[in-house]
């Protein structure tokens, strides 16, 4: 139970260090806009903050579950969800104009739906 306790210490002391490490960097540049992701197990959301730290946009993958095909609903998996909900959010940023934004993993590591995302962002126009 003890080795178990300690890898748990040190899988949060990783993020945290990554956390730090990406924020810093981040903030340093002083970036116009920045894309902020915030991850849970089933769902990730996204804001996207001006230099003054106000939420100018922000979206949820939560409604892109399943997708209505022509032959019928289907199931798609957390990436890809994560992927068309992200061209949504690059569309809502192009109607307000902002077409380059700093991408903000929050310590998170870039693979999966933090990948998909950004890929997804790409894809819908918006520079990261």
């Amino acid at each position: 139970m003890q080795n178990l306790k300690s890898l748990r210490q040190d899988k949060t002391r990783k993020f945290a260090r990554r956390k730090i490490k990406v924020n810093s960097a981040i903030k340093a540049i002083a970036p116009d806009f920045r894309v902020v992701i915030n991850k849970t197990n089933k769902y990730m959301k996204a804001q996207v903050l001006d230099q003054d730290g106000k939420v100018v946009a922000c979206m949820v993958d939560k409604g892109m579950k399943g997708v209505l095909l022509k032959t019928g609903w289907t199931l798609v998996t957390k990436v890809q969800s994560s992927a068309m909900a992200w061209e949504k959010l690059a569309a809502l940023l192009k109607e307000k104009g902002i077409k380059k934004a700093t991408y903000d993993r929050n310590g998170h590591l870039y693979h999966g739906r933090v990948q998909a995302m950004a890929d997804g962002l790409r894809k819908g126009g918006i520079q990261i």
